[in-house]
């Protein structure tokens, strides 16, 4: 926001402020989370992740975003106080309406003594952040593909720890500091926190003998390259007649998958993909991949193309197989060799659907997710 902005918006920001001292509400863990949404996604079901884990705290939880679904609302609900300020934005008001909740925001914060702030992606938190006097400032990036860097970059003087999700996203927020001027500056103030699933404890019976069962898992978006999964599914069945393909998400046409919709509990994914041999990820973008660590939990074998942090959530040749053509008939190409692969070597399949248990509980656990979030939130509150 520019100075003229500014100007011109102070007596929204200012009514604001006194909305915020009419209304006094008061957060007694000074804690505050602002997320862009709460329907289905993996990065949804990572804030609702670390939103358990301060659940007992009670914090405030700002919605800046309309969401397409209320898949994560009533989870979110349970874990503290709901405030949805998308409600009031609309074009016409938008100046006036963000500037006022610029000024409510940043009372009711600044009234909170030793507060700690967590956002993820929200450009409405990024220049709000201008106003927060001494709270403790934590930002959550789980990657940097079709995001606006302005935002955030021009917030990083603020940012007290900025959390990345990969090792991918750190060497590419570290390029973009660079590029901007910061160099070393603020290195120190940059943290990896891989994202972690629970652990998958049914009763994991594999058919190796039976045809493969292959699913797809994501949003219907761009980025997940679901036509290519469908290419992919075509050529197979066409050599390996038998072999079973699934979706798993909000899809039309999907022939010849079989779609089995969108799932947005965790346990009931578990329980539909527990029986099932691999997954695969076609996306031209990932931060880290939560659903590659999901199925892998389910014991299958993951297949995905080798972008952003997806190389750090399984072990290539070991525990999956990584795609590392960037062609897209190269890419469908490489996927149909490893089905194959996979197809003919049933004890390879076994092997590696193992091992794939065996990386999640080791590497990503859930465990070791909440230990590092609360020891960020402890060293912000006892600054």
């Amino acid at each position: 926001m520019n100075s003229l902005e500014r100007v011109l918006g102070y007596p929204f920001f200012y009514t604001g402020v006194l909305a915020d001292k009419m209304l006094n509400w008061n957060n007694p863990g000074s804690l505050f989370f602002f997320f862009p949404h709460y329907h289905t996604g993996g990065a949804e079901q990572v804030h609702l992740d670390i939103l358990r884990i301060f659940a007992d705290q009670k914090p405030f939880i700002i919605i800046t975003n309309n969401s397409r679904n209320k898949t994560h609302y009533q989870a979110m609900q349970d874990t503290g106080r709901l405030i949805e300020i998308y409600k009031y934005f609309n074009n016409a008001n938008r100046f006036i309406v963000k500037n006022f909740f610029y000024g409510f925001l940043a009372s009711m914060i600044n009234r909170h003594p030793k507060s700690v702030v967590i956002s993820a992606n929200s450009t409405i938190f990024y220049e709000l952040c201008y106003y927060l006097n001494e709270s403790y400032i934590i930002d959550i990036l789980h990657g940097l593909f079709g995001i606006n860097n302005k935002h955030w970059i021009q917030a990083t003087p603020k940012i007290n720890k900025r959390i990345v999700v990969s090792q991918a996203v750190y060497t590419s927020v570290k390029n973009i500091y660079i590029d901007n001027g910061f160099a070393d500056k603020y290195d120190d103030r940059l943290k990896i926190i891989h994202n972690a699933v629970p652990m998958c404890d049914l009763n994991i019976a594999k058919d190796l003998n039976a045809p493969l069962k292959i699913v797809f898992i994501a949003r219907n978006s761009k980025e997940k390259r679901f036509h290519l999964y469908q290419q992919i599914a075509l050529k197979v069945i066409q050599e390996l007649p038998g072999t079973i393909f699934y979706c798993i998400g909000n899809y039309d046409n999907t022939q010849p998958i079989v779609n089995l919709g969108e799932i947005c509990d965790r346990q009931k994914l578990y329980q539909t993909i527990k029986d099932f041999h691999i997954l695969i990820l076609c996306s031209i973008s990932e931060g880290f991949g939560l659903v590659i660590s999901e199925g892998m939990t389910c014991g299958l074998v993951p297949l995905a193309t080798d972008v952003g942090g997806v190389r750090e959530t399984f072990q290539d040749g070991i525990s999956g197989f990584l795609i590392k053509a960037e062609n897209e008939e190269e890419i469908i190409a490489e996927f149909i060799a490893d089905i194959k692969k996979l197809d003919t070597n049933r004890e390879l399949l076994k092997l590696m659907s193992n091992s794939a248990r065996e990386y999640v509980q080791e590497n990503i656990n859930y465990e070791r997710f909440k230990a590092e979030y609360t020891k960020v939130v402890e060293e912000g509150k006892n600054r």
